[in-house]
């Protein structure tokens, strides 16, 4: 016989009528005195239903043969031996009932961890159920509902997982220049920026929306480029009728078209009714340098930066904002660009700062990535394949690969030949890996593809086209992809023209 307790054979055995387990008499009293339960079934029991066992001659005397060897072999003292042998069995006491608490509380946790999963997939089944639900149900303002930032941003993931979980769209064949035609010149305004803007279509591809602006006579003329060969011109009046001209235009979903005016204004229209859906004026103490409306995630909100780097989402319906990054006082931006996920917003000056802000992660400082204040940063893009940040500057294209640790390169810095031989502007497509040139020395436009072998960008020598030697200088580009075409659009201060490179 050997305690359940001690594990020793017990001196003075004892059998508990609840567990029916042999153990010795004094360690099992004291558990009792202090539990009033039995050590193994943990059900009530009291000192008066303890049955004691009276050993058999022969086992008493191995019991004692057994203690008595073992102690006097160790210590040679009876007395001591005996304390430590009270000792012993109290600390084993004490073990045990550390080991029953142990098992009983790794049950009551592991029983809280499942059910704490199990409410984080309700909750998560509830909310995506609520977002379609949502989705069916009239916009008011006056219906409102006031939702945490927190909420607001596991939308937004969860927004942009879902974009990116329909898949890589098909990018356009890229033509060979040959036999094509300059469109006629159209006047613009210098003081508008514009921004792409990409339309998933029921056949899968992007459609790429550029729009120059024009105003005159209290009226906004846009001209639009759907595809390489489709021009057309909208004409609308000006909301503003003390003849503020807005200072950046971008298109949003369902036919929105954000105006910011001077003074962190923005008007909301509808592009087919010329309605006014809306007037905010944005609360910050900072100007307005990039203002974006995505039309795949997050379609209800529309995102704005300051140049001090306050990054806040405004819903289109309501007066809900919900600001993601507060501003600092060291910098000052001056544009910016968004990742197609729009979780990732760039923002940069043209003297060399260039951060890059997760808007899923308010409390995590912007990363800074390293580029020569000299270099002039004109444009910043995020390629199509999600994981490179083309930094175009004035003779130079920088790419960074955001897989690895901030300020790694995709590949050397690059510098187009050209630019020592004149006046030179060009734009890379969405993928980064296409680049057309326009020399104004030589009046022609150059292709250059990315090399993956090489890491290298390579002069397409079939692909030059000359243009016409009364063609007016260029001072910026912009390259169009829709439909299956491209088109290049070369500016100067006060007009446009759009070169069709459909082969």
């Amino acid at each position: 016989m050997f305690c359940a307790i001690s594990g020793k054979v017990p001196r003075r055995p004892v059998l508990s009528p609840k567990s029916r387990t042999i153990f010795e008499k004094s360690l099992l009293e004291q558990y009792v005195k202090d539990t009033g339960n039995d050590p193994i079934t943990n059900e009530p029991l009291s000192i008066e239903e303890i049955v004691e066992i009276v050993p058999s001659a022969q086992q008493a005397s191995l019991t004692e043969s057994t203690n008595s060897a073992t102690l006097k072999a160790n210590y040679s003292i009876p007395n001591l031996l005996t304390s430590l042998q009270n000792e012993w069995d109290a600390i084993m006491l004490e073990n045990f009932k550390l080991r029953s608490t142990l098992d009983s509380l790794t049950k009551k946790l592991s029983t809280v961890m499942y059910e704490r999963d199990a409410a984080k997939l309700v909750a998560a089944q509830l909310l995506m159920e609520k977002n379609e639900d949502s989705k069916d149900l009239p916009k008011s303002s006056q219906q409102a509902v006031a939702i945490t930032r927190e909420e607001f941003l596991q939308g937004l993931l969860q927004s942009s997982r879902d974009f990116v979980a329909r898949g890589k769209l098909k990018a356009p064949k890229w033509p060979i220049l040959k036999n094509l035609e300059l469109l006629q010149a159209q006047n613009y305004s210098r003081n508008i920026k514009t921004f792409p803007y990409k339309e998933l279509n029921k056949s899968m591809y992007y459609d790429k929306w550029v729009c120059m602006c024009r105003c005159e006579d209290g009226a906004l003329h846009f001209t639009q480029l759907k595809d390489s060969k489709t021009i057309t011109t909208i004409t609308t009046p000006n909301p503003r009728t003390g003849g503020e001209h807005p200072a950046i235009i971008s298109r949003g979903p369902c036919n929105r078209l954000l105006l910011l005016y001077p003074g962190n204004q923005i008007t909301i229209l509808d592009s087919k009714t010329n309605k006014v859906l809306r007037e905010i004026e944005v609360d910050s103490a900072n100007e307005i340098i990039y203002m974006y409306g995505h039309n795949e995630t997050n379609t209800e909100y529309f995102i704005w930066a300051d140049n001090r780097g306050t990054i806040g989402f405004q819903s289109y319906e309501d007066d809900s904002q919900y600001i993601v990054h507060s501003a600092k006082s060291d910098v000052e931006y001056s544009s910016g660009a968004l990742h197609k996920d729009s979780l990732l917003l760039a923002l940069y000056s043209p003297d060399g700062i260039l951060d890059v802000y997760n808007l899923s992660s308010p409390d995590q400082a912007s990363s800074r990535f390293p580029v020569d204040e000299e270099a002039k940063i004109k444009e910043v893009k995020f390629a199509d394949n999600g994981y490179w940040m083309v930094v175009e500057c004035d003779q130079t294209v920088v790419c960074f690969d955001l897989r690895k640790d901030v300020g790694t390169l995709a590949y050397p810095t690059y510098t187009i030949p050209e630019f020592k031989t004149g006046t030179v502007t060009y734009d890379i497509d969405d993928s980064g890996k296409n680049m057309i040139a326009y020399s104004n020395e030589s009046n022609s436009l150059t292709i250059y593809k990315f090399d993956k072998k090489t890491k290298n960008w390579t002069k397409d020598e079939e692909s030059a086209l000359c243009l016409q030697s009364d063609t007016a200088d260029f001072t910026d580009m912009d390259v169009v992809c829709g439909d299956g075409g491209i088109a290049a659009i070369l500016k100067t201060n006060d007009s446009f023209n759009i070169v069709a490179l459909t082969p």
